[in-house]
């Protein structure tokens, strides 16, 4: 059957908007955050302190002084850390109209939110509760001939800041997972919509939504655990892999790959078709895809805020008790990089809480960055 090329085009143009749209509102978000010579400053001042292997929160009553100093205001501030400590990507800027229109948006997803909420804590029971993501990641360690340690991100210690949720800076952390939940849920409609062929769209939608919401409790469960700042060491090829960077690319290829396919194969059927539309097909993927996003942050920032502190300690304690892991500092000075170890997990996580609230002054960080002090480190014996 003749393939109508007309209808393809108008809809691989449709489905080529967010990327073209991306790179203008990419610009635009830079310019939005600021790039005057105050904020390259102050951008100067925190990559300062993160190059020097300590957390923001340890300086933030001395980046409010500069702040006021340079005239920047405290929203603008929290959102200049924000997107330095959580960089948003190309595939952040597909999704962002998501994010713009989150406030309003979030309560129209709320219901699917409150539905998919079991299955998180049915996921969330088997894999911490039973112990069976330690012993994913202890069964890695050994088949792999890794090593587990941990190297604590810079904004962690931090408390969350009492302002308004439409600030920017509140949902940027949040909005860092949402295009791995979106495009889920795209590709688990697409494997609904290809392997099934329903003739229903409602009963489509239903299907693909309970798929969308195991795959996304499993997701959001892993995302919210490994944000306990685990790295995986890999001896042999001289690397260094962040657990939670670890999991994208496994992820990443299986869904993107399969998203490449099925959208080309499905645009080009719904073109040969007699009944097909092509550029309705594009304007109902776009229109899942935003839709995902939505209800992925709402579940991402529901989920962190009711469970994730829970959550995240029961799996440091279980890191510990398994696998005690050492602490290590990852420090730049002048393009040197110093790698060192410093004490045992559970004591760096006492002393990165310590530290959030014994504040360091402006002395401290005028002599940043500076070499770490070298400490014995602690037994680790072999599992």
């Amino acid at each position: 059957m003749a393939t109508d090329v007309q209808a393809l085009l108008w809809g691989a143009g449709i489905l080529a908007l967010p990327l073209i749209m991306a790179l203008p509102m990419r610009l635009a978000w830079q310019m939005w955050v600021g790039i005057g010579h105050e904020v390259s400053e102050y951008r100067t001042i925190v990559r300062q302190i993160v190059d020097s292997g300590n957390q923001v929160s340890s300086f933030s009553q001395t980046l409010d002084d500069i702040a006021r100093n340079l005239r920047i205001s405290p929203a603008k501030q929290r959102l200049i850390e924000a997107e330095m400590l959580h960089p948003l990507t190309l595939s952040h800027f597909l999704l962002l109209p998501a994010l713009l229109i989150l406030p309003l948006t979030a309560i129209m997803a709320l219901p699917v939110v409150l539905i998919g909420f079991p299955f998180m804590l049915f996921i969330e029971f088997v894999l911490i509760r039973r112990k069976f993501l330690i012993s994913g990641l202890r069964y890695i360690e050994r088949v792999m001939h890794w090593q587990v340690i941990h190297i604590p991100k810079p904004h962690r210690g931090a408390k969350e800041n009492e302002t308004s949720i439409t600030e920017f800076s509140q949902h940027i952390e949040h909005f860092n997972y949402v295009p791995q939940a979106a495009f889920l849920g795209l590709f688990a409609w697409l494997i609904v919509h290809w392997v099934l062929s329903l003739e229903s769209w409602t009963i489509e939608l239903i299907v693909s939504s309970l798929l969308y919401m195991v795959l996304l409790s499993i997701l959001s469960v892993l995302n919210t655990a490994f944000e306990a700042d685990l790295v995986f060491v890999d001896p042999a090829k001289g690397r260094l892999v962040p657990v939670d960077q670890w999991l994208e690319g496994v992820l990443n290829p299986i869904v993107g790959i399969g998203l490449v396919f099925l959208l080309g194969r499905n645009l080009l059927e719904e073109s040969r078709d007699i009944g097909g539309n092509a550029v309705l097909f594009a304007a109902v993927v776009l229109s899942l895809m935003y839709g995902a996003a939505i209800v992925g942050i709402s579940y991402r920032w529901g989920y962190s805020s009711w469970r994730g502190q829970r959550v995240r300690k029961e799996f440091q304690e279980q890191v510990i008790d398994t696998l005690n892991p050492l602490s290590y500092d990852l420090t730049r000075n002048k393009g040197r990089i110093d790698f060192n170890v410093r004490m045992g997990m559970e004591e760096r996580l006492n002393a990165i809480e310590e530290t959030s609230t014994e504040q360091m002054s402006f002395e401290d960080l005028q002599n940043l960055p500076s070499k770490p002090k070298k400490v014995k480190a602690p037994s680790n014996p072999l599992k």
